[in-house]
């Protein structure tokens, strides 16, 4: 009994104990209840704008009367011609571009038994890798009036370039083939006088030129060695002598901090032999070489550029055991001025140039297998000139230069060999051939060049070029013409039909005359020399072209229009009036 009272006891001390906790815990809670506002910004509509129930009061003293305005309407009837149209959107309309195609070919025929051909035509052999094949061919029968030799003459060419784009260099290889006949046929006319048929007949003044060449290049895009091309060539004609050059050149970059050193060199080798002399028995043989190197970096500075070089070439000749080395200048500054539209530039280079059989006959190639062969030292050349535009579709281009060269290649008329053995003469000795002499040479020359277009279908220009020329013992500059003036033009009047002329003039020059008596013991006798001038000539030659599709067209070529007999070389006439018509046709495979 007494521990069921303990029991009692102890639950109802426990609860009260329970009881008076809660009420404590109950009392020292913090979390009150408040009232949470929400404020939204007023936005008013048109709704809740209220109209002013009244009208203002007036406090103007005086009030002005409004008089009634009485008008009336005069209906009169007008006929109306305008009916408005529907409008149509508009747009440009763009012609077409012009289909390009990769091949090409052209013949024609004219007088003087002329045939031109040429053809061109590029070859995928894959994606990287191209072939290009070109053919030319000019040739006629002569026939010039007064001419009593065989005038025909030939020049042929084929050519063959492989080229390949790789990923860290392209390159290229190739030959070229090249076939030319000519004809001495500038025989004096009292020579051609004094000669009898039979003589004439056992000339024979037929020339042959023949050039095997083979070429390559390669170019690199990460290599300080960024290019480098290669030539070789043999050269023939038709009296035994040949010639063989051998020429690279290679160009290196090097980085530099800021700017890039680039280097240039120049190698040739020089080997060649005529079996015939002027005078005299024996051959003629030279075996040259020569190694160039020409530094140089570019600058662009705001409005100017700036190229800072030099040359060193080291020459030998081995045939005669003399050894030299050069230094030439090779700097050139340029200013653009007024925004561009005026251009200054001036500076100096020079050089050493080698003069080749193969050069001087495509510059003369009346010239005898009988040469000395040497280089020509381009001491310096120092030019100043401009280019503007004087107005939108105008502009202007000048120069000024001075120069100065040692042993330039002068051409000269070789004199008339007599022999006392009549069927000892050649077909070149009868004053009917061309020497090469050297000499020094200073020029001062001024050009100016005047061009006119519109756009790309007309355009007109004019070129002209003086030159004072000193030479080294009183000689004359032969053969060189102190004015040379070009007129130009070039139009299409219409989408099919091109037309265009070109008119030129070349100066006098001076050449000379002279006979070289050869005894039946070889010995030499000289009747002296004489200079001649040969005439200044003008000549204007033209061409028209009319396309039938975009394939196929049309064109006549003229040339001495004027139908001057002159002299391009002294005895040396030129045909008349030349008229050639053709076909032009182009296509891809």
């Amino acid at each position: 009994m007494n521990k069921m009272n303990l029991t009692i006891k102890l639950n109802l001390i426990f609860l009260v104990v329970f009881l008076i906790s809660n009420k404590a815990i109950s009392q020292t809670d913090t979390i009150n209840t408040d009232k949470l506002i929400i404020v939204k910004q007023y936005s008013p509509t048109v709704n809740d704008a209220f109209k002013i129930k009244q009208n203002p009061s007036e406090k103007d003293s005086i009030k002005q009367l409004r008089r009634d305005l009485s008008y009336f309407f005069i209906d009169v009837p007008v006929a109306s011609t305008f009916t408005p149209a529907k409008g149509t959107a508009s747009g440009v309309r763009m012609s077409p571009p012009d289909k390009l195609f990769e091949n090409y070919s052209r013949f024609g025929v004219g007088n003087f038994s002329t045939i031109l051909a040429d053809f061109y035509s590029n070859f995928d052999i894959n994606r990287d890798r191209h072939l290009d094949i070109a053919f030319t061919h000019l040739s006629s029968q002569g026939g010039i009036d007064g001419v009593v030799l065989d005038d025909d003459f030939s020049n042929t060419n084929v050519r063959f370039d492989l080229t390949s784009q790789d990923r860290y260099f392209d390159w290229n290889t190739g030959f070229d083939v090249n076939h030319r006949e000519v004809n001495y046929y500038g025989l004096e006319s009292t020579l051609a006088n004094a000669l009898s048929q039979d003589q004439l007949k056992a000339v024979d003044p037929k020339q042959t030129y023949t050039k095997l060449e083979a070429f390559g290049g390669i170019r690199f895009t990460d290599l300080i060695l960024k290019e480098a091309d290669i030539t070789v060539y043999n050269f023939t004609d038709n009296f035994s002598s040949s010639e063989q050059l051998l020429d690279i050149q290679p160009l290196i970059e090097i980085p530099l901090r800021t700017q890039n050193l680039l280097i240039k060199g120049d190698f040739k080798f020089l080997n060649g032999s005529f079996e015939e002399r002027l005078i005299g028995g024996g051959s003629l043989d030279y075996l040259q070489f020569q190694a160039g190197i020409n530094p140089f970096m570019k600058f662009n500075i705001q409005n100017v550029n700036l190229k800072l070089g030099a040359k060193a070439v080291y020459f030998s000749d081995l045939e005669n055991s003399e050894n030299k080395v050069f230094f030439y200048p090779d700097i050139k500054a340029e200013f653009n001025l007024n925004q561009e539209s005026i251009k200054v530039f001036l500076g100096a280079n020079g050089g050493l140039e080698q003069n080749t059989y193969e050069n001087l006959s495509q510059q003369n190639p009346f010239l005898s297998p009988t040469q000395f062969i040497r280089p020509s030292n381009n001491q310096y050349n120092a030019f100043a000139g401009f280019t503007t535009k004087l107005l939108e579709n105008l502009s202007l281009s000048s120069q000024v230069n001075y120069s100065s060269t040692n042993n330039f290649a002068f051409f000269i008329a070789n004199p008339d060999i007599d022999y006392a053995i009549e069927q000892s003469k050649r077909g070149f000795d009868y004053q009917n051939s061309f020497g090469v002499v050297y000499n020094d040479l200073e020029t001062f020359g001024i050009s100016a060049d005047l061009a006119y277009q519109i756009d790309s279908d007309f355009n007109i220009g004019f070129f002209g070029k003086y030159s004072d020329f000193s030479t080294g013992n009183g000689q004359p500059a032969w053969n060189l013409p102190e004015v040379e003036l070009r007129a130009y033009a070039d139009f299409n009047f219409t989408k099919n039909w091109n037309f265009s002329s070109a008119l030129f003039y070349i100066g006098e020059r001076t050449d000379a005359q002279g006979t070289i008596f050869i005894d039946s013991n070889s010995f030499p006798t000289s009747s002296g020399q004489i200079n001649n001038t040969v005439d200044g000539y003008l000549d204007l030659n033209a061409s028209l072209e009319y396309k039938i599709n975009p394939r196929l067209a049309v064109f006549v070529n003229g040339n001495n229009l004027l139908n001057n007999s002159y002299n391009r070389w002294q005895n040396f006439e030129v045909q008349g009036i030349q008229v050639l018509g053709g076909l032009t046709y182009q296509f891809n495979w």
